[in-house]
């Protein structure tokens, strides 16, 4: 194993052991797992096998336009999984040869690793499962200190400093987390209390935009939530009267949906350096507001789906649902897509349909 560096990290961090086999959504399928050009020629040259130097040559295709950090990618094979999974869901390099022959993006999965002013930050994405089980559990707000851990952070132009004390721009950083979990307040109202920080108005000035026509936009263009996406946009774009009931039903079914966003939401924040975004202040709140809002949106509709057809969704499907949203948040420059999807309003809080 690789030897243990000294990270800033949530306190669910040190806790997280990949599922393997037992994902029930696992990243290796239908996500291109890119490879860079080192890990590229490492895997060429694995000492392995012959079964699995045949898939390994098989598997990689170089990119149309390769770079020194997406150099060639694993080609998913016809069901849309990684052409290195095996039938009991594991990985064939790793089962073979141990987690350090995966390629940084496999090894390193769904943990995403910082440098935040010459500090190592490291926490894992809203997209894994796993990641959503231990926020699940997690019942008091979440904390953030230092952990060891066998991960190697990214070339840093000096010597990291000292993980004790804070910068002026990480103390803003965490007093938004911390209104993000004041308790006293419904979900939306944090939201909506980030924005005097931020320097924007008490309340968006704009004509509330539809979390349906959001969902549309989403939905024509992601592969994680086309299919339901789009049922769902239809359910409520046909009849709005639903939201309520579903809503109810919802929460009925989900009494800690409040502490489960506020988890997601804070990991979110943290995993991105919110609101240091590369983008306007503006946009940093909407892409708050809305990655909640399509979450919402997404998971009580989604519900509300499988118990039309007979089902009856619990945590689990939460769960699932809620990373199947955040393949979309996570992986893509959602932050600069959100004005778009919005139809350049802002007011997305309350959620209106």
């Amino acid at each position: 194993m690789s030897a243990k560096t000294e990270f800033f990290a949530p306190d669910y961090l040190p806790r997280f052991r990949c599922k393997m086999g037992a994902c029930r959504s696992a990243c290796c399928v239908g996500w291109p797992v890119s490879v860079s050009m080192k890990n590229y020629f490492t895997l060429l040259g694995l000492p392995c096998r012959k079964e699995l130097r045949d898939r390994l040559d098989v598997a990689l295709r170089l990119a149309d336009h390769p770079t020194e950090e997406e150099y060639a990618r694993f080609t998913p094979n016809w069901l849309g999984d990684c052409p290195m999974r095996m039938e009991d869901g594991r990985c064939s390099i790793q089962a073979e040869l141990g987690e350090d022959a995966l390629s940084d993006v496999c090894r390193l999965y769904p943990r995403g690793v910082r440098i935040w002013e010459g500090r190592y930050e490291c926490s894992a994405s809203n997209s894994c499962e796993r990641t959503l089980e231990l926020l699940w559990d997690e019942k008091e707000p979440m904390r953030f200190g230092t952990c060891a851990l066998a991960v190697v952070p990214p070339p840093s132009p000096s010597s990291p400093r000292s993980l004790e004390g804070m910068t002026p721009d990480e103390e803003f950083r965490f007093s938004l987390i911390r209104l993000m979990q004041d308790r006293s307040q419904k979900v939306e109202e944090r939201i909506l209390s980030l924005r005097a920080p931020l320097g924007l108005p008490g309340e968006p000035h704009e004509e509330p935009a539809s979390a349906v026509g959001m969902l549309r936009y989403y939905a024509d263009r992601s592969d994680s939530i086309r299919e339901k996406g789009t049922a769902i946009a239809a359910r409520y774009g046909e009849d709005s009267g639903k939201w309520e009931e579903d809503a109810a039903d919802f929460e009925h079914r989900i009494p800690a949906w409040e502490r489960f966003a506020e988890q997601v939401l804070v990991n979110h924040m943290f995993f991105t350096q919110f609101p240091y975004l590369g983008v306007s202040r503006r946009e940093t709140w909407a892409s708050l507001a809305a990655a909640y809002a399509l979450k919402r949106i997404y998971l009580v509709g989604g519900f509300a789906l499988m118990r039309r057809d007979g089902g009856d969704p619990g945590q689990g499907e939460l769960v699932d649902l809620t990373a199947e949203v955040f393949r979309l948040i996570g992986h893509t420059p959602f932050e600069k897509s959100v004005s778009a999807s919005l139809g350049g309003r802002y007011g997305i809080l309350p959620l209106t349909l």
